[in-house]
């Protein structure tokens, strides 16, 4: 006589009380983010063949514990989430720049031009009154303590952001080596030849977040018997392949891309030397967006055609160029070869000649130069340098007019503005704007000869023509409503224009995160449908696995009743 029966009712009991155990696991995780709903699959064991009767069951085993996850709705969700993380960080920061600017447009520009072309105003009814000259003075300087400030709140932004690089920076190294401790765990557990479901939706959990960080790109590929080999790429270059990791490092800049950028901010590197190309078109998530509102220059850096070169002279001269303020010594880009410059000369036909750095040999083909990273986004040293433009081009305008006037001894006048530091060598010149390119938002002040002394502010073109005059200051009034000045209208009128950029530039960031929101949140609602635990539908089975577990040891009972009566009643 064999125990066929209770065995049979005994492996029923298993699979019921592993099945109970899969129905705990997801109702005690059901909150748990990134958890994938398990089932335990079961199957009937081989059969034993009955004699004359055909198979005879031998009941049932849990042959694997499932987990219900949708790659596909994984990949999707990696791939949009880049966009919600790149737009999310230039929607926060980019009303931090309104908070900044708007008063371009608000009271804070309008009060300060308005307050000091009203003080030109009442100069000029006494042109030799020093109390007026002072009241001028006062204003003038806030004019430029205006500009000063805003440049400065750019520059603590920008710093802000070059924070936010690196701190993504050592954001991207940590999760790469959690993903390769966890791919270490996952493959050793998996060589039994069962899954690590859990392991693997920690892992999953982390791709999640860090596909918001950068654009990311996962695969498994299977390199043995219950062996994968998984691999993470950012932005095209591996991150993590099996239990091996890449790391990131950011280096100071030892030149200025931008001439309105701060000093040593950072370019990104992998630890083996390799550039992180931080321009790449194809780059996304929250690195993207800090590097686009710190490097953003509207595709406005320095480019320009190669004329001629001496290499014996180690020279290179350049024309056609987009602009020339730019930094005395550094490094230019000739043919994407990168060379340091030592000095630059503006020639009198306007291009510019190089004097190269020995050290750095040139390419054999030189066509084309740039400075910097062609960044087409509007970040801070585009806004930075829009304000450098404004200033000097209102200080050239002013200027051009004062120095047309006398002093209050008949001198010839000097320049009105200038800036912090500003010796006179090289004079400013209002038929030369590159002789303005020292002047920038930074530093643009009323002129300290004139702050000094107050007699040197000219009101007149002739002083002997008597101390009413005021010919000058009334020329320097017309001033504020000069549509010629700038593109974009009068002075005003460019104020205006920057700040709309920027309102724009804004609204489009708040608009595509709101979009990108949206879409994130059906791509989660279509996981959850797949992956998601259903309480409702937890209840269900445990209340099934329970009722099939109640059965089974009923079974065993009658079973253990029936060999009971045959062995010990019947005496077989």
């Amino acid at each position: 006589m064999s125990f066929f029966g209770i065995n049979v009712a005994t492996r029923g009991l298993f699979t019921a009380k592993t099945a109970l155990n899969v129905t705990n696991h997801n109702i005690a995780n059901a909150e748990t983010k990134g958890y994938s709903r398990q089932v335990a699959e079961q199957k009937a064991i081989r059969a034993l063949p009955g004699y004359g009767i055909g198979m005879i069951g031998t009941g049932s085993e849990v042959v694997n514990v499932k987990q219900l996850r949708n790659q596909y709705f994984d990949v999707k969700l990696w791939n949009t989430s880049r966009y919600l993380g790149e737009y999310s960080v230039k929607n926060t920061n980019l009303r931090q720049l309104e908070t900044i600017l708007d008063e371009l447009s608000g009271t804070g520009f309008n009060v300060e031009f308005n307050r000091m072309f009203e003080q030109i105003q009442n100069l000029s009814t006494n042109p030799n009154d020093p109390a007026y000259r002072a009241t001028f003075r006062d204003a003038a300087v806030s004019f430029g303590n205006y500009f000063n400030s805003l440049d400065e709140q750019l520059r603590n932004v920008q710093r802000d952001m070059n924070f936010a690089v690196k701190t993504k920076v050592d954001e991207i190294n940590f999760t790469a080596d959690q993903l390769s401790s966890l791919n270490a765990q996952i493959a050793n557990i998996e060589l039994t030849g069962v899954k690590a479901n859990d392991l693997r939706d920690e892992r999953a959990n982390l791709i999640d977040k860090l596909s918001q960080v950068v654009n990311v790109k996962v695969s498994e590929i299977e390199v043995g018997t219950n062996m994968n080999r998984y691999i993470v790429t950012i932005n095209g270059q591996t991150l993590v392949d099996g239990q091996h990791s890449n790391y990131l490092e950011v280096r100071p800049r030892a030149v200025l891309y931008n001439p309105e950028d701060e000093p040593d901010l950072y370019d990104i590197y992998w630890r083996t030397g390799q550039e992180f190309n931080i321009s790449d078109n194809n780059l996304g998530g929250e690195l993207k967006g800090y590097l686009d509102l710190r490097d953003g220059n509207n595709g406005q850096n320095f480019k320009g055609a190669v004329l001629s070169r001496d290499d014996d002279a180690h020279t290179i001269t350049i024309g056609n160029m987009n602009r020339t303020d730019i930094p005395k010594s550094g490094q230019i880009s000739v043919n994407n070869v990168k060379v340091n410059y030592n000095d630059y000369t503006i020639n009198p036909d306007g291009s510019i000649t190089f004097e190269l750095d020995p050290s750095t040999p040139m390419p054999e083909t030189a066509t084309t130069v740039q400075i910097g990273n062609n960044m087409g986004y509007k970040g801070i040293p585009y806004y930075m340098a829009q304000l450098n433009e404004f200033v000097r081009t209102f200080a050239m305008s002013v200027n051009k007019i004062h120095t047309q006037g006398q002093d209050n001894s008949g001198n010839p006048a000097g320049a009105l503005f200038s800036f912090v530091g500003y010796t006179g060598t090289p004079p400013l010149d209002e038929n030369d704007p590159n002789s303005y390119n020292g002047i920038t938002a930074n530093n643009f002040t009323l002129d300290r000869t004139i702050m000094n002394d107050l007699s040197k502010i000219a009101t007149a073109m002739d002083a002997s023509l008597g101390v009413e005059n005021n010919d000058i200051l009334l020329k320097i009034l017309e001033l504020k409503h000069d549509i010629n000045m700038f593109s974009q209208g009068k002075p005003e009128s460019f104020m205006q224009a920057l700040t709309s950029e920027l309102a724009i530039d804004a609204k489009q960031a708040n608009n595509f995160t709101n979009g990108q929101q949206n879409i994130i949140l059906a791509i989660e609602n279509q996981r959850l449908s797949f992956s998601g635990v259903d309480l409702n539908e937890e209840t269900t089975n445990m209340l099934r696995f329970q009722h099939a577990y109640n059965l089974a040891a009923k079974m065993i009972s009658v079973m253990n009743e029936i060999y009971d009566v045959t062995i010990n009643r019947m005496g077989v």
